[in-house]
This record gives structure tokens, sequence and C-alpha cells, in this order.
């Protein structure tokens, strides 16, 4: 069986291309499966040929895209464009499905939110969903305005009803899928974050860079916090703000901020706010790092800090813990659930809280041993096999039910 991975962002574009890596290999590593990656981004197929994935373009032009989407969004218009496909307009409609038709392709899988199952008529799929944050808190801009919570609703309605299986990060999440979406629980399946591929080979010894060198490079201090995320409001970069600006005045500690992510339209906005707070020689804004750096970055920080509103569960604190970073979190339900005693956990109304915590991984060695210690021993729960175990059996469940017509597809001229 063949299973195409869509991948629609440029790589190196954040935590979300590190999760759909992981993946990938997650699914490589399936006995009796061929993995191939499908990218609109012409320059994404030389990277992923590097890393030994074969990998193939297919077209997203704006009118491709529109008249594959037109009939899935509008099913009435699909005798209309059955005549015309009779009359030469081969491809009109189904340009996505043909592609992966001369691919052999059999399944598709998307491990982020797209509109691109909806030009799917002739491939079942496979679809995640890593966060419902635009209902859990519309407030936010990045998921109210310019129609994005709309945008997001009208995406969701429209794949999850059809995907074969949807993946979930956590059992909140997929309880959440369940009820909002209408989908029958048994096809939500949960497997959660695992550390990207470059954090896991940095824990085992391969790592390409180090603390003392992304510490010369960036020109950060020996005391430093980093906090990987992009520079969205609900990332809640002013909090670390505030928490470093109370640890200043109120206990005369100084600590640096490393920030690593690009503008999502708020950077100006938290450098003013790092000068009006008198913090900013404290604050350094890295942009987008390369992924080796990453791991040199956690394991040179006193602490992770993240005090993101978003989840339910997060990437960077399971990396954290795996690179013996102590973390600090934002306080809330599934943040506890997710990482239990290996985190310290700030109350967002308080920025005195985050303080206290600063000063604690600063100046406690026994809190600092506690939390790797627990780190450490969370870490080792992450079971990668049994990630891929539940991926197998998604697969396994769609290659027996293929069979009852696989063999006839493939007699048909």
């Amino acid at each position: 069986m063949r299973i195409a991975v869509f991948v629609e962002n440029a790589l190196g574009s954040g935590g979300a291309f590190q999760q759909t890596l992981s993946m990938i290999h997650a699914l490589q590593s399936l006995p009796g499966y061929t993995v191939v990656v499908m990218s609109p981004v012409a320059e994404n197929l030389k990277r992923l040929h590097d890393q030994g994935i074969e990998a193939h373009f297919y077209a997203d032009g704006a009118w491709t895209r529109f008249f594959d989407t037109l009939s899935g969004l509008a099913p009435k218009s699909e005798k209309a464009m059955h005549q015309l496909r009779r009359l030469g307009f081969r491809r009109l409609g189904q340009n996505l499905d043909l592609r992966l038709a001369e691919l052999k392709i059999d399944i598709a899988f998307f491990n982020a939110r797209s509109t691109t199952p909806i030009r799917l008529a002739r491939h079942p799929y496979v679809f995640t969903v890593w966060d419902l944050c635009h209902r859990d808190h519309p407030e936010f801009p990045e998921v109210f305005a310019n129609r994005e919570f709309e945008r997001r609703e009208q995406i969701l309605k429209a794949v999850l009803p059809k995907a074969f299986a949807v993946i979930a990060d956590s059992e909140s999440g997929a309880d959440k899928i369940s009820l909002w979406y209408s989908v029958d629980r048994t096809r939500i399946h949960v497997i959660p974050f695992l550390p990207s591929v470059g954090v896991r080979a940095y824990a085992a010894g391969q790592g390409t860079s180090t603390p003392h060198t992304v510490r010369e490079k960036y020109g950060l201090p020996e005391d430093y916090v980093f906090y990987p995320a992009q520079m969205w409001p609900h990332k809640n970069h002013l909090y670390l703000f505030e928490g470093i600006a109370e640890l200043k005045s109120r206990y005369g500690l100084l600590v640096g901020a490393a920030l690593s992510g690009g503008d999502k339209g708020n950077l100006n906005y938290l450098q003013s706010c790092a000068h009006r707070l008198g913090i900013a020689d404290q604050v350094f804004f890295l942009g987008f790092v390369d992924d080796g750096e990453i791991p040199a970055l956690y394991a040179g920080a006193k602490a992770l800090v993240m005090p993101s509103y978003f989840g339910p569960t997060n990437l960077p604190p399971l990396e954290a813990a795996l690179l013996g970073c102590p973390v600090i979190y934002a306080d809330q339900p599934t943040f506890r659930t997710q990482m239990q005693d290996a985190a310290l956990y700030c109350d967002l109304t308080d920025p005195s809280s985050l303080a206290e915590h600063l000063r604690s991984v600063l100046q406690d060695p026994s809190i600092v041993t506690h939390l790797k210690k627990a780190g450490h021993a969370m870490a080792e729960q992450l079971d990668e096999d049994k990630s891929t175990q539940k991926l197998k059996s998604i697969f396994d469940a769609y290659a027996l039910k293929q069979r009852r017509w696989k063999a006839q597809e493939e007699s048909r001229p």
C-alpha cells in the first residue's frame, strides 16, 4: 500500500513541520507500506530527497484548486464536470486525484489543518487535528480576524466527517472533535506529540551544535530562558516579559529570554513592551533558528518557559524534558495532564507567579534536580513504538477493507 503524506508549507517552518517529519519517519517504519510525500512547494523536494524520502510535486494553482474543490463543496456540480471531461477536459475537477492515481497512491495522510482533502473524490484520507483553539480561545485575533474562525470551522466541518480516521494529540482533544464535529469517537485515534527528529538525535549524542556555540552566535548571557514560539498573541510573550521584569525589580535577578520564531504581526508591539518594562537588553529575538540549533538552545537554557494559552498539549515541553531542561508551563488542566510533576506551573493572571518560578530555577538546585529527574522519567515513557503501532492499526484496518475492491479497480482500463 502506498501512503501519500501532504506537506503543504515550506520546510523548516517551525514545530508543525518537525512534527510532520517525525510522523513521516514513523510511517516509513511500517512494514508493508510505502510512504511518499506530496508537496506544492517545489523547493521542498530536494530537501526531502536528501533525507531519503520519496517526494513529488503537485499543482496547486488557483484555478486547479477551484475546480478540484468545487464538486467537493457543491456535489451537484459534479454532473456538469463529468460532461465537460467527456468533451476533452480530462483533468477538470479531478487534477489531484489523477496525480495520486499516477503515483499509485492508495490513501492520503494530512498532518496539519488543510482544505486539500476537499479536492479528493477518489482517495480516502486520514486527517490530523492538533488543536481546536479557535473554539477554546476565540478572542485572540489570530483566530477571529479576517474570518479565520469561520474558515477553520468550514474546513473541519467539510473534511472530518469523511475522514477514514482522525488523529488527535490527547484524549481531551479527541472528545472535543467528537462532540463539536459529530465524528464517531471510534474513528478518532489519540497519538501524542513526540519530540522532533533533531531533538531525539541530539539526546542520543548526535547533535550538530552546542550550547556554547549558540550562546556565542546569538550573544546570549549565561543565564537565559528559552521560548521557541512564533510571535502570535496567544503565545503570550508579554507574560514572560512581565515575569522577567518582576524578577528584576523584586529580587534583583537578571535572566535573558531567547525567543525563536517568526513575526506574526506582533513583533513590534513586543519590542515596545520590552522597552517599556525596562528589559529590552534582556530579550533576544532570534527569528527563525536552524533546526540543528534548537536542541542546543534547550540544553543551554536555565528553563523552557511556555506561557501559551493554546493546547491541549504542546511539543516544546516534551523536548525540553528529554534534554534535561526544566520546564515552566502555563497552569491549565490539560498541560498538567501532559507534564504532570515534570514542570512548574504559573498563573497566567499573575506575573509574580512566573517570577517566583524563575527565582527557583536560578537559585534552588534541589528544584532543578527534581524537574530534570521527573522530566527524564516522563521522557522515558514516550513510546515511539506505541505511536507507530497505533498508526499501523489505522492503515491495517484500511488495507483490510480495501481488499474488497482493490483487484476490481486494478483490472479497469
